[in-house]
């Protein structure tokens, strides 16, 4: 609780109160959503079924692994979890295969799940959680299943994924808070980043962006969601020409998932995070003591499963 950190806690705050009363404000007069929910999920199912084949061959044909590792290691799940047999390579290929046929989806959602299992095993829980919108992937998988349209959950499969992402980044900002080293061990490799800052000032003040810009996706309305979701893969695109296919394959299911918020907009997740009261200022309020109740609670659960996870250890 460095006064830096709280100066840039109370800037991110007010933008993000500022944010939701004119997101608040805008809803008032647009109405009706942006595109419909039958046409939304017309796009972004082959969407997500697309891109998750071309992840799965681009994990089978080993085109990234993770800067330190040795570069015969194949990746598990994203690049970072490296050290695949052939078995993975299978399971990959299989999910690639069965995921672009919908009443396949089952199996592909079973593969993506043992793939992050896998990963559980080889690098514990904890760390696991980083990825926690890989499980989000899998829910929209299974639930995309035709056969599964009659069935109320099969229209929170949005919801599901949205949220599991905007949770995993939240999760890596307050990383950056509570663990700069870990930031700064990556900065020291890529010091062009830093446009000439101090390392711990660049670790704190992209955790509060990508916080910030990971909870509009969690709180925004038709308008406030999509801006999040642009600025989050404008950010994400802009670092793949500084790490090269490392985060060109290892962001593909970010993209996908931000892809999705952008077509869809609001989702049943954004109206019970944020409240459905239509006024300007209880809107800026209430996202304003969420915003503080959110940062907090995953500070205080980050440090406690840490602690836990290395006496376990």
């Amino acid at each position: 609780m460095t006064p830096f950190f709280l100066e840039l806690l109370a800037v991110f705050l007010g933008l993000v109160i500022i944010g939701a009363m004119i997101d608040a404000l805008i809803a008032r007069f647009a109405g009706t959503p942006i595109v419909p929910i039958d046409r939304a999920a017309m796009l972004s199912d082959p969407l997500v079924r697309l891109g998750v084949a071309l992840y799965g061959l681009c994990l089978w044909g080993n085109l990234a692994v993770v800067m330190w590792a040795d570069s015969a290691s194949g990746s598990v799940l994203t690049p970072d979890l490296y050290g695949a047999d052939r078995m993975v390579g299978y399971v990959q290929l299989a999910m690639a295969a069965t995921v672009l046929i919908p009443r396949l989806s089952i199996i592909a959602a079973a593969a993506l799940v043992s793939l992050y299992a896998m990963g559980v095993a080889k690098f514990g829980l904890f760390y696991m959680i980083d990825y926690l919108f890989f499980l989000g992937l899998a829910a929209y998988i299974a639930l995309s299943d035709p056969r599964l349209g009659r069935f109320s959950v099969h229209h929170f499969r949005v919801s599901i994924l949205i949220g599991s992402l905007s949770l995993s980044l939240m999760w890596t900002a307050v990383e950056k808070f509570l663990f700069p080293q870990w930031t700064i061990a990556v900065l020291l490799l890529h010091p062009g980043v830093t446009a000439g800052q101090s390392f711990p000032t660049v670790a704190t003040i992209a955790g509060f962006v990508e916080f910030s810009l990971a909870f509009y996706l969690l709180t925004g309305r038709e308008i406030l969601g999509r801006v999040g979701g642009v600025l989050l893969g404008i950010v994400f695109i802009a670092a793949m020409p500084e790490f090269g296919m490392l985060d060109v394959v290892g962001h593909i299911p970010v993209l996908l998932i931000l892809l999705v918020a952008l077509i869809t907009g609001e989702t049943p997740l954004q109206t019970l995070s944020r409240g459905s009261q239509p006024g300007i200022l209880i809107s800026g309020w209430r996202v304003g003591l969420a915003y503080i109740t959110v940062l907090s609670m995953l500070m205080g659960l980050y440090y406690g499963l840490h602690a836990l996870s290395v006496r376990l250890s």
